[in-house]
């Protein structure tokens, strides 16, 4: 049976299905909105209006027929969660070599990584504010003079930054992150585009001087992963979960849906 993971003062008739005698996969995901993948901030759910990507995902249980809770939390403590089996999955997660010993990614019967079993791909931009010197070519960085560049905690982008010779300062949430920006405390920003869209979106007065940078620092494809526990344990809905991602991205039904989130927000 669904738990109160989805929290009851929003687990109305708009939230997942309970199915009776069937599998429940218990997954995580941020606290911190990224729209029009997940909406709202801190613990709660809006099943009005959750976002995309669980609008998706309650597709897919039903489906399957496959329970599905939620639970939101920050996203380090979500991947030690994952890697202990206290939950099952755990999304967004883009693809590091160092998370295979903490989840399970989608696999090719030849064992390469399945894009095609992705729940959306997305980009890393940088940001930069008025005036500045600094300068990306799509290989190169250019005008740092030892500056930092500020990017979020645990994500992909930190390795990203450092293998391009830049010194990084991470830091909890892009509305923390982007101040120290107009602040002049770090040369740069690097965030997922949608989320740093959302924090320019929320005070266009205040971040007018902002501008992105192109080409985008990094584009990955975005996975529901899954702990190895779960996957030992019962890795015929792993694949099933996985397959139906697929089918259900690219349906009509969930297409239509763009529409209703096209403000991103």
């Amino acid at each position: 049976m669904l738990t109160a993971l989805f929290g009851l003062n929003h687990a109305h008739a708009q939230a997942p299905a309970a199915f009776e005698g069937r599998p429940t996969v218990r997954i995580a995901y941020e606290t911190v909105p990224n729209p029009p993948r997940h909406l709202g901030e801190g613990t709660a759910i809006d099943w009005s209006r959750p976002g995309l990507t669980l609008e998706l995902l309650k597709r897919v249980g039903q489906r399957l027929e496959v329970n599905l809770s939620f639970k939101r939390v920050p996203w380090k403590r979500g991947l030690l969660m994952l890697e202990t089996g206290e939950i099952d999955g755990i999304f967004h997660a883009s693809y590091k070599a160092e998370r295979e010993s903490i989840g399970v990614y989608p696999k090719t019967p030849d064992g390469r990584l399945d894009e095609s079993r992705a729940v959306f791909f997305q980009s890393y931009m940088l940001f930069v504010p008025a005036g500045s010197s600094i300068t990306w070519n799509g290989t190169t960085l250019g005008g740092l003079d030892g500056r930092p560049i500020g990017a979020t905690a645990g994500y992909a982008v930190v390795d990203v930054l450092e293998r391009l010779g830049a010194r990084v300062e991470v830091g909890r949430t892009p509305s923390l992150n982007f101040p120290k920006l107009l602040e002049g405390r770090l040369a740069a920003y690097a965030e997922l585009e949608n989320l740093a869209g959302a924090v320019i979106r929320s005070d266009p007065a205040r971040y007018a001087s902002v501008s992105k940078l192109e080409p985008p620092l990094r584009t990955s494809a975005y996975y529901l992963m899954l702990s190895h526990a779960f996957v030992q344990r019962d890795r015929t809905t792993a694949e099933a979960v996985w397959d139906t991602i697929a089918e259900v991205r690219e349906s009509d039904d969930f297409r239509a849906l763009d529409s209703r989130y096209a403000d991103g927000s």
